[in-house]
């Protein structure tokens, strides 16, 4: 985290790039299992997304939980109640990831601007609403 705050602590807060970075591991987790639960298993698509995505899902909040979050991180039934936060948030985010993506495409915007434009807006929203309800501190103290 210190080396992270040195090379870009000046333009992001650390917290957002160690959040974002768990998010890309996260994005490797989901296409690894949806490969296996698709192609291997042959699980039906809708099936193998939703199990890709609630196992991301558990797998980001694990690794923010020891990482991004390590000075509050939580234990016992805080770490529950902390992984259902998480989760709601998370899926908040994916919904607006989706609909202003889709806006933007639909506005003949490039697919590629349009699908980033859409993670940027899940990934800010997911890091400043856990941040919030799931580890409970304030963005002015990120």
């Amino acid at each position: 985290m210190l080396l992270v705050d040195k090379l870009v602590g000046h333009i992001l807060p650390v917290r957002l790039v160690a959040f974002a970075f768990v998010g890309s591991l996260g994005l490797v987790v989901h296409l690894l299992v949806l490969t296996i639960l698709f192609r291997g298993v042959d699980l039906p698509f809708v099936a193998s997304q939703a199990s890709a995505t609630f196992i991301a899902m558990t797998f980001n909040y694990f690794l923010n939980n020891e990482l991004t979050y390590r000075d509050m991180r939580l234990r016992g039934w805080a770490w529950m109640r902390g992984w259902i936060s998480f989760t709601i948030a998370c899926s908040i985010g994916a919904l607006a990831n989706v609909g202003v993506a889709s806006y933007l495409f639909q506005l003949d915007t490039v697919w590629l601007l349009a699908a980033v434009a859409g993670v940027l807006v899940g990934v800010v929203w997911n890091f400043a609403v856990t941040m919030i309800y799931t580890w409970h501190r304030r963005p002015t103290n990120a």
